[in-house]
């Protein structure tokens, strides 16, 4: 009880601050005053900030690495057969254990926040993989994994409770239980019952041996909104007809219905009318998080049972030293940003800092506050936001040179170089946040972390881009503190001729797109790795006296020449020891088993008068780490979210932006993947979170330059072409500004951050390059190209669109 009234109380506290921050936040947007805006707007960063801090400490604690940087537990387990109608066991099929991993995947990953790593193991196993996880959960986890979640409805029969003989006077289903009496179509099942104290205390009831409802007639199950230790069902067309023809013959406040999960009486309500229909609620459940669960599981039933064979402690896939060196060149990288930021922008720099800084406690309190996992595709779509975060600032920053230039007084120039850049601010991060719903909503566990840290850094970076410095800005204008604003100008302006070169750009563009092809098709299979196609698991069961250091072993590796990149992992667990385990290409095993025995001594001893090795080196089949559903779910995902981007692009400006867009961003994720397998490499889980990040960097300098290009057309008549040209040219100096920030981050993680975080660099290094490229050379001509094609004038679907607009919210 004092454990579900803490998590009461905090998710109270949060939710009441929230909203109160909710209501600052809309208050600061709806006042026209503006000294009120300001006090408003200091208040609102100030709780955001202290909220957000509040939510981090201890940050040992609340900040929650994933398998790749902290290590965390691994669990063996095992898929159990059917029992045929014959008594036999049935034999366990491929689509039984990919349904199994997807089912365990969306329990313990409901929410994108656990972020597990799963993969089949020989014929019938599973290796199971969870971030972080102390020994004191992994029992929760046990108890959610061994849960079929086979959901039944039973009649209960009236005479259940009848009395025996004296002198024990035992229920009926009491002596049914016990086998001392028999009654044709009824089963004795044990229902469980929770004491005040928390004893459970277990009886039985008397139920129809044949359920009238089971998990299939199952259309949606929740937590209820009105009882929190509830949760709702609601049927389908079928299990509805069920329920009335289950319920229309029994009698109101006498009958009852016993609710059953794997074979235990959940409850067993009477029935308060008849019939019943789609909708009905399993009540009792006083666990914090127990409704949660269960809703989870029901929507995600096992058709074959598992069993939790062992449970071990496992070291990071990246390894500690790896780990070391990503933190000090994120770190590096960050403050290099600073230092940029603040060279060329001088005091207005120094507030970008602060909205920076802001940003990054928005982005660790809101993962600390939810627990979500940092992982490496984690820590992709923070570089992103971060990058988003400068873009942002630099994009204000350079309107508000123009508003001076202008000869505006510093205040007016603040204000307009705010409602100027507001828009393209607006529509970049809306469609990251976008794409970050949509990869959350329908993607696998190979996205989700990507997603939720997009999702919640944008949103963060969004509030520090619109509220934050503007704020700071008002304070030093009203305070007499800053009277003159100078910046460094090291990109003037210029007049390139970027769409007369558009024939050459894209003759070059489309060479680079086949070669990139043709690089896929030459290396076939291998240019993916065993995070896509699976291999073998090496298993050294080294015992509790362990000589073997994990440092060692990847280095032994490291210097083979493999067909695929091998992954070498240390595992402990009490009872049987240490295990180190290398994850490689099937055909590459047994090389690497002679290699670990020739350089490490403790492997290649050998038994007494025996020409056996001491420590045998077990091999067991391992199924991809991103598997096929979970690919096509991402896939899919990918594939809509470009889509939605598509179709906001196409509201806010104009089909053919949206189309130039799109082709934008598909040359740029096939070069930088091209590019990878041309150089040898090979693509794995890293590079899928490179792929996003290379996407939304490329969708946002985009949409940058075509916000400029609408607000000419609008006041221009130049031709189509030269406003292109000039609005290319005038947004220039921020896509090279924000790309050469990014590129110094990205080039520090590539050179310090060890093997692994090397690749990540190198592929988002060349990614913000070609997506330099192709928003200068490749969105525009294909926005121009499409437009003219039949005809047409780029001008006027623009105004068309801009007077569709103004009369949608003139319209009462």
């Amino acid at each position: 009880m004092l454990a579900a009234y803490a998590f009461y109380n905090d998710a109270l506290t949060l939710f009441l601050a929230g909203l109160t921050l909710l209501i600052l936040f809309f208050w600061y947007f709806a006042t026209e005053i503006e000294n009120r805006r300001r006090n408003i707007g200091t208040v609102l960063l100030i709780g955001v900030c202290a909220l957000c801090i509040a939510a981090v400490i201890p940050p040992k604690e609340r900040l929650k690495g994933g398998i790749d940087i902290i290590g965390g537990s691994s669990f063996t387990l095992h898929i159990q057969p059917k029992i045929g109608s014959d008594g036999e066991e049935m034999p366990i099929t491929n689509e039984q254990v990919e349904k199994a991993i997807e089912v365990i995947e969306k329990r313990l990953n409901g929410l994108g926040n656990k972020e597990p790593l799963i993969a089949r193991q020989g014929t019938n196993g599973i290796i199971l993989q969870m971030p972080g996880v102390e020994p004191s959960e992994s029992e929760g986890i046990r108890k959610e994994l061994a849960k079929v979640a086979k959901l039944e409805l039973r009649e209960v029969s009236p005479r259940t409770d009848e009395p025996g003989p004296a002198p024990e006077r035992k229920s009926l289903a009491q002596r049914v239980h016990e086998k001392l009496e028999i009654v044709p179509g009824y089963q004795a099942f044990p229902m469980v019952h929770k004491t005040e104290d928390g004893t459970e205390i277990t009886s039985y009831i008397l139920l129809n041996r044949r359920p009238a409802l089971g998990g299939k007639d199952i259309a949606m199950a929740h937590p209820s909104q009105m009882d929190s230790a509830a949760v709702s069902i609601s049927l389908n067309n079928a299990g509805t007809d069920k329920m009335i023809a289950l319920t229309e013959h029994m009698h109101e406040k006498v009958d009852r219905i016993a609710i059953v999960l794997d074979g235990t009486v959940l409850s067993a309500p009477v029935v308060n009318q008849v019939p019943l229909g789609k909708q009905f609620e399993i009540t009792g459940l006083r666990d914090p998080g127990e409704p949660q669960k269960l809703a989870n599981s029901l929507m995600n039933p096992l058709e074959n049972a598992l069993t939790i064979d062992e449970m071990r402690n496992i070291s990071p896939t990246l390894g500690s030293a790896v780990v070391k060196q990503g933190l000090y060149a994120g770190v590096l990288s960050l403050l290099m940003t600073f230092l940029f930021v603040l060279a060329y922008y001088r005091m207005s720099g120094f507030i970008a800092i602060i909205g920076l800084i802001v940003n990054t406690i928005m982005l660790f309190g809101i993962m600390a506050m939810f627990s979500f996992t940092f992982t490496l595709p984690g820590i992709a779509g923070m570089i992103l936001t971060i990058g988003m975060a400068v873009d942002a600032n630099v994009l204000i920053y350079e309107r508000l040179r123009e508003e001076i230039a202008h000869g505006k007084t510093l205040k007016n120039a603040i204000e307009a170089s705010y409602d100027r850049a507001f828009s393209a601010i607006f529509d970049s991060h809306v469609t990251s946040i976008l794409t970050a719903g949509i990869l959350f909503y329908f993607g696998g566990s190979a996205v989700k972390g990507f997603a939720v840290t997009l999702l919640i850094g944008v949103t963060a970076s969004l509030f520090s881009a619109i509220l934050v410095t503007r704020v700071i800005f008002r304070w030093g204008v009203d305070l007499g503190i800053l009277k003159k604003l100078t910046f460094l100008n090291l990109i003037k302006s210029r007049n390139f001729d970027f769409m007369g070169k558009r024939r050459a750009a894209i003759t070059f563009a489309v060479v680079t797109l086949l070669i990139s092809v043709a690089a896929f098709a030459f290396r076939g299979e291998k240019a993916f790795g065993i995070d896509f196609t699976g291999g073998t698991m090496i298993t050294f069961q080294l015992g509790k006296d362990n000589k073997v250091v994990l440092d060692d072993v990847k280095k032994s590796v490291e210097g083979m020449t493999l067909s695929k990149e091998a992954y070498p992992q240390q595992e402990y667990n009490p009872t049987s020891g240490t295990l180190m385990t290398v994850r490689c290409a099937t055909k590459d095993a047994p090389a690497i088993i002679a290699k670990l025995r020739e350089s490490i001594p403790t492997l290649a001893e050998k038994k007494a008068d025996s020409q056996d090795y001491k420590i045998d080196a077990s091999q067991t089949e391992v199924s991809a780490l991103i598997g096929g559903s979970v690919m096509r779910d991402s896939i899919i995902a990918i594939i809509l979210g470009l889509i939605g981007i598509m179709i906001y692009m196409t509201m806010r400006f104009e089909f053919s932006f949206a189309l130039g867009g799109f082709v934008a961003i598909f040359h740029d994720i096939i070069i930088c993947v091209g590019f990878v397998v041309l150089m040898g490499g090979e693509l794995s889980l890293i590079h899928v979170g490179a792929v996003l990040t290379i996407a939304g960097y490329s969708i946002s300098d985009t949409i940058v330059v075509f916000d400029r290009v609408r607000e000419m057309l609008l006041i221009r008549n130049d031709s189509e072409e030269k406003i292109m040209n000039e609005a290319v040219n005038a947004t220039l100096s921020r896509t090279l500004l924000t790309s050469s920030a990014t590129l110094i981050s990205v080039l520090i993680l590539g050179v310090l951050g060890g093997s692994s975080l090397r690749d990540f660099g190198v592929i988002i290094f060349i990614g913000i390059v070609v997506g330099t490229f192709s928003s200068i050379f490749i969105a525009s001509p294909v926005a121009l190209w499409w437009s003219n094609r039949k005809g047409g004038n780029i001008r006027d679907s623009v105004l068309a669109t801009e007077a569709k607009a103004e009369a949608m919210s003139a319209a009462p």
